[in-house]
């Protein structure tokens, strides 16, 4: 029976290491029988059309529909259920999951997929989301996009039941993030539904987040220089000063609180766990 996999993240969950890891190895999987497309391609094609229709490529569409019939295919875009704007934008990360994972099994024509999703510890996903969000889009100062956050009352439990309630008949699986370097090799088996020691990984450097200095660097120029201006700046800034012995990690939130929030992320793994039994929470 051919499977479809649906690996929607989340965001800042290493997330393009794994879709490098699947891109570089194409040909492996294709001889297995499984089909996967880089996130350029399908980003470009298929998830455009999540939030604009016309949008998509609709030949695109129809041919990966085609594909899943015939052969296992796995689809990894961590922009499925929302995007990194999410926040500002509408007041809450992934404010439309339960209608953009709809819309997903309704484009691809499948009802049980399998959805794999990483989850994230509070403080520090808030913190890479921040970073993810001044890369691409206006500056806000981390005390106002702070704010924002708290008053979303974000949590991984309201995702989680929008993803079931979107695909009541999907086999959804969940790893803590924390664990990922442990759980790297279980997870990809369980992706391809085989031994995933053949798959050669990525070379490179993995992006980073910002240093302490670059942030302030950044909200500096921010002042003075164009949105347009600034984005440009952004990478050589990151070079310059790069998170190492020298310039420490950005990390604005006091101890208190990332202890609170670390302790509501763990009391909500075990919302989640005893709310949809169904899930399997992948570990060692």
């Amino acid at each position: 029976m051919v499977r479809t996999i649906l690996h929607i993240g989340a965001h800042k969950t290493a997330t393009t290491y794994m879709q490098k890891k699947l891109a570089i190895n194409r040909e492996e999987l294709d001889v297995r029988g499984i089909h996967y497309d880089p996130l350029e391609v399908l980003r470009k094609n298929f998830t455009h059309a999540l939030q604009d229709p016309p949008k998509g490529n609709g030949e695109f569409i129809a041919a990966l529909r085609q594909k899943i019939k015939v052969q296992d295919v796995i689809v990894s875009e961590e922009n499925m259920p929302g995007v990194p704007g999410d926040l500002v934008r509408n007041g809450v990360y992934y404010a439309h999951a339960r209608e953009r994972m709809a819309h997903v099994g309704s484009l691809l024509g499948v009802g049980a997929p399998e959805v794999f999703m990483a989850v994230r510890e509070y403080p520090s996903f808030l913190v890479s989301m921040y970073c993810e969000y001044i890369r691409h889009r206006e500056f806000i100062h981390f005390a106002d996009y702070f704010e924002l956050y708290m008053k979303s009352e974000f949590s991984w439990v309201k995702v989680v039941g929008d993803i079931v309630a979107a695909l009541p008949d999907a086999k959804v699986r969940i790893w803590d993030f924390a664990k990922f370097r442990m759980l790297e090799g279980r997870v990809f088996s369980l992706m391809l539904g085989q031994d995933a020691g053949f798959l050669k990984a990525p070379e490179g450097p993995v992006r980073e987040s910002f240093s302490d200095a670059a942030m302030r660097s950044y909200a500096a120029l921010s002042a003075v220089l164009s949105h347009q201006e600034l984005k440009n700046l952004i990478n050589p800034i990151s070079r310059a000063l790069p998170k190492g012995e020298t310039f420490k990690a950005f990390n604005p939130l006091a101890e208190e609180t990332a202890a609170v929030l670390k302790e509501q992320y763990r009391r909500d793994l075990g919302t989640i766990a005893e709310k949809f039994p169904s899930i399997e929470f992948i570990e060692e």
